[in-house]
């Protein structure tokens, strides 16, 4: 069983690319290719960068909901390109981003604490993990 590629590896966290957009743009405004590569190079992201098509999905829902401004400006090569600033909304969005992470930080720290308490840290080496076999989220169904 390749465990890469199993739900327990973590890999495909898709909720975290709207606040990693946010902060990216709390930065200051860019346009969608320049964050789409910033995003691909960001830890969270390292192992499997976020699909360009669905960065672009998102801004154009972002925007819908006021939480970041779109803006034609012509490319250096001539090209338009769509440049996106975070608005107020977006700016409050993040900063509520960030508590909520802090609690999930704290709930997260708390599970691995359980998990190292309870001397199962290293249970993939004790018969597999067996996450494929079960419901998508590792329930039985």
């Amino acid at each position: 069983m390749d465990l890469d590629q199993c739900v327990c590896s973590g890999k495909n966290l898709p909720r975290l690319l709207r606040p990693a957009i946010l902060a990216l743009l709390a930065g200051g405004s860019a346009h969608g290719y320049s964050l789409v590569q910033r995003l691909g190079e960001l830890e969270l992201f390292a192992t499997s960068a976020p699909d360009t098509s669905g960065v672009y999905k998102l801004l154009k829902q972002m925007e819908e909901e006021g939480l970041i401004a779109g803006e034609w400006s012509l490319g250096e090569s001539g090209a338009a390109r769509r440049c996106f600033t975070l608005t107020t909304d977006g700016r409050s969005c993040i900063e509520r981003w960030a508590e909520s992470l802090s609690i999930f930080r704290r709930q997260l720290d708390s599970l691995l604490n359980l998990v190292a308490a309870d001397g199962i840290a290293n249970a993939a080496d004790k018969g597999g993990c067996k996450c494929k076999q079960e419901g998508k989220d590792g329930i039985d169904s």
